[in-house]
């Protein structure tokens, strides 16, 4: 039985078709106005949930990350695609892991420039989250135990012969592993003035991008997930942006060091999750009650009617049972704060229950005679039935 265990955003369109490359995708659905595409990470028994943004920056992000979590109860997020290089030991097509999100924009503030009268600067603030230990332990030790550092090796050694760009441009060794702070801001950094500004507030920055910090948000607030930061390199965050983009690869095609950079940060990734000990976080009770949830049949013109597949349940429900009971997972409400959120929540799921029972009612054969007077007897003890009763909710980010 596969378990869901891990919910993957890509930003753009591009970095989806080279995240595609590596991944193998089972399908996809359309859950609450989004697509998601589910996968299985090879080797393992676990199944996961990968959706595009489409769009960047940090309020698309965070909006994704919450629906991972709340609705489908993944207990972790995974954020993936290229990044931009802010120290001089990062090069092209390397892999940066974030071990801390530098959200730097925030609590930013226009002050007045001294060296230019008139003009205008910015004084940064930001904050900050991190991975959980354990899962930043895993990352920093997978080149250096005995069970992973073959994986790790052959990872570095395959990206470098499945390299194509050209021959003068093409890197005299492997791609690397950096596990360090990430700068993440709504803002494309292609000047060297503004990167000096990043880097003078945080010397440890290894690159920037524009995502992580609304995904971490989001598990900061569920305290039911971690995030995951997984960025390869295409540049370096300079003048010379645009040109490292237009490379072309051997084969005519652009893009070459973005192509390269996320299939190197995908292939990683992949391995990290294989991991027999993969420190996958543990969901506990909540001790914040929730209203009964029961079943309820299929109402007139509820059928999905768009062709797609109903989604994957969330872990720890059995695909087989459409009883309603199953598809409440205590978790997905336990990052509520409060109530109006909790109910808008459950009313996700009741939606989400009420697609799959239509579905299963629509497949299934017609019911016997006598089926019938019995369902019309239960259904005359009222929906809760004279058993009914309620039930708790199941409940770090670091």
């Amino acid at each position: 039985m596969t378990e869901l265990r891990v919910g993957l955003i890509v930003p753009l369109r591009e970095e989806f078709g080279y995240v595609s490359s590596v991944v193998d995708l089972l399908g996809d659905f359309r859950e609450q106005g989004r697509v998601y595409h589910s996968f299985l990470v090879p080797g393992t028994d676990i199944t996961g949930l990968l959706t595009v943004l489409h769009d960047m920056g940090q309020s698309n992000a965070a909006i994704a990350a919450q629906d991972l979590i709340r609705v489908f109860g993944v207990p972790l997020v995974a954020l993936i695609g290229t990044g931009a290089a802010l120290s001089s030991e990062v090069g092209l097509g390397d892999v940066v892991v974030a071990s801390e999100i530098d959200s730097y924009l925030h609590r930013a503030k226009a002050v007045g420039d001294a060296d230019h009268p008139g003009g205008t600067g910015l004084a940064l603030a930001g904050t900050s989250w991190k991975p959980s230990a354990p899962l930043l332990d895993h990352v920093r030790n997978f080149p250096l135990r005995r069970a992973s550092r073959d994986l790790f090796t052959g990872w570095s050694r395959d990206a470098l012969a499945n390299c194509r760009l050209p021959a003068g441009l093409r890197p005299a060794a492997g791609p690397e592993l950096h596990v360090a702070p990430v700068a993440t801001g709504d803002v494309v950094v292609g000047s060297d003035a503004f990167k000096t500004v990043i880097r003078n507030k945080n010397r440890t920055l290894a690159a920037v991008e524009m995502e992580a910090g609304g995904a971490a948000l989001s598990a900061y607030h569920s305290d039911t997930a971690d995030v995951l930061v997984v960025r390869g390199i295409s540049d370096h965050a300079a003048k010379d942006k645009t040109a490292t983009d237009r490379t072309h690869d051997v084969d005519g095609l652009p893009n070459a060091w973005r192509r390269y950079a996320v299939t190197n940060a995908t292939r990683l990734l992949l391995k990290l999750l294989a991991a027999p000990d993969f420190p996958w976080r543990a969901t506990g009770p909540s001790a914040v009650p929730t209203t009964p949830v029961t079943p309820r049949g299929p109402e007139p013109g509820s059928s999905r009617g768009d062709g797609t597949e109903p989604g994957p349940a969330p872990h720890g429900s059995s695909p087989d049972d459409r009883s309603g009971k199953a598809w409440f997972d205590g978790r997905t409400v336990a990052a509520a704060t409060g109530a109006a959120t909790a109910l808008a929540v459950e009313s996700l799921l009741h939606r989400r229950r009420d697609i799959e029972e239509a579905v299963a009612a629509a497949s299934s054969p017609p019911a016997s005679d006598a089926e019938n007077h019995e369902a019309r007897t239960e259904s005359a003890d009222g929906p809760d039935g004279p058993d009914a009763g309620s039930h708790p909710s199941a409940g770090p980010h670091s």
